[in-house]
């Protein structure tokens, strides 16, 4: 399972530039090509927001996480738990730019809602 931070809930979306207060994330499958988007828990928090964020993700099995900015805190939690971060440089803007990302979305079966 992949998760990326994004602001708006479709898949034209930018990419949001900070983990913890993305106000969605895309989730997908990249076994059958799903995908769902889902609010982040995180994103109204003042203080930890990240760290919310990270247990969300944690807790949908998502081993992956592409997103411009992570904090150190949220960084130590997926170490602990075995998900790999990816760093999203600033000329990834659109869910469609990332590559593989785009690759997976053409070839969806299926949007599975929210």
């Amino acid at each position: 399972m992949i998760a990326i931070t994004i602001e708006e809930e479709n898949i034209n979306s930018k990419i949001n530039d900070c983990f913890g207060k993305s106000e969605y994330f895309i989730i997908i499958d990249s076994k059958n090509k799903n995908y769902k988007f889902f609010r982040n828990p995180g994103s109204e928090e003042v203080n930890f927001s990240g760290i919310e964020a990270a247990k969300f993700l944690i807790n949908k099995g998502v081993k992956t996480v592409f997103s411009n900015n992570f904090g150190i805190k949220v960084k130590k939690i997926f170490d602990r738990n075995k998900v790999q971060l990816v760093l999203l440089s600033d000329r990834f803007t659109h869910l469609s730019t990332i590559p593989s990302i785009k690759e997976i979305l053409q070839n969806s079966s299926e949007h599975t809602p929210n």
